[in-house]
């Protein structure tokens, strides 16, 4: 199983707010392969600090950064996801 983390703040900004709709609609495509976890605002510092995270929205796959910073096209976050390990249907 591959596992997605996406990070927000909270409240989140508009491009939190992007990611976590992308995620959710990716995840929904996988169900039993691909595990997400939203992390937002002060719950999420303590693996905000231990990935060495520096902005929001951010999307770990498998514990490796993949994207910081903003929210990326349905295909950025799908080739992250197929380097982290899914096969894309």
């Amino acid at each position: 199983m591959v596992k997605l983390e996406i990070f927000s703040g909270n409240p989140p900004c508009p491009g939190c707010v992007a990611i976590i709709d992308l995620a959710e609609r990716v995840a929904a495509k996988y169900p039993g392969e691909l595990e997400l976890a939203i992390l937002q605002g002060a719950d999420a510092m303590e693996k905000f600090e231990e990935y060495k995270l520096y902005c929001v929205p951010a999307a770990v796959v498998n514990g490796s950064i993949r994207i910081e910073g903003m929210c990326p096209s349905e295909a950025t976050l799908n080739n992250a996801l197929r380097e982290g390990g899914l096969c894309l249907k």
